[in-house]
């Protein structure tokens, strides 16, 4: 899983930087998903609790995105699992610390190859439309994006943009499974707080990955949420917070 974010994710590209009130640097330039990924992180602790009979293991961490007139965001991740257990579950908190309005996006890039990956391996989710997909996927000879086939010399990658059904919890469930293997793997999160799921399918020999992105934002990116509004702007103080399940399941 690579984080995506903090306050660019998906296409890169050249945007407005009035809002850091600095003329000398009218525009800030991003690459794609953004560099909270290739910035260092501080460990802050970690441990065991106990409840009951029922251990949990934890470690916490900061990362520090940050430039001089530009954004001061602060990303505070924990990361549990119980002794024995079968899912990581991750408690993300970002943190405007700069006194700037500053746009802010996240995407979880969680990327699954072989061998869960494999011929006959499912998509599966409580799909009630799919809202976007690149030209690739809309081509006639695409094939399937919700069961796959071998690797392909030379695939072109597919991208759509999914709308799930929450269930009863209002969370939603998107999973991949192997029926040969009798094994799943299962993302869950809250569509309050990530309202857009991406599915990445690269099926290209060498690569062979598919992908199951939460995000805040629409598969467009930051130019159209800027213009659509939806951008999400953290003034100084405010923060967001996500919570997300990382499972692995048996057939």
């Amino acid at each position: 899983m690579v984080t995506a974010g903090l306050d660019h994710s998906l296409s890169g590209g050249e945007y407005d930087a009035s809002h850091y009130h600095h003329r000398a640097r009218p525009t800030v330039s991003h690459g794609i998903h953004g560099r909270i990924a290739n910035t260092p992180a501080r460990l802050l602790g970690y441990g065991e609790t106990w409840q009951g009979s029922r251990a949990v293991l934890w470690a916490e961490g900061e990362v520090r995105q940050a430039a001089v007139f530009g954004e001061h965001l602060l990303l505070r991740r924990r990361i549990e699992a119980d002794l024995g257990g079968t899912e990581i579950r991750l408690t993300d908190t970002v943190l405007n610390q700069g006194f700037d309005p500053t746009p802010h996006m996240l995407l979880y890039h969680t990327d699954l190859g072989w061998p869960l990956l494999d011929e006959g391996t499912t998509f599966e989710a409580p799909l009630v439309a799919t809202r976007w997909r690149n030209a690739s996927a809309q081509a006639e000879n695409a094939g399937s994006h919700v069961e796959f086939g071998p690797p392909v010399d030379g695939f072109a990658e597919q991208v759509y943009e999914h709308v799930l059904e929450p269930g009863p919890d209002g969370l939603v469930r998107a999973r991949l499974s192997n029926p040969r293997l009798l094994r799943a793997f299962e993302i869950e999160f809250d569509p309050a707080e990530l309202p857009v799921l991406i599915e990445w399918v690269n099926l290209r020999a060498g690569d062979y990955v598919v992908g199951l992105e939460p995000s805040t934002h629409h598969v467009e990116g930051e130019a159209a949420a800027r213009a659509d509004g939806t951008m999400i702007w953290l003034g100084h103080g405010e923060s967001r917070s996500y919570h997300s399940t990382f499972r692995f399941l048996r057939l």
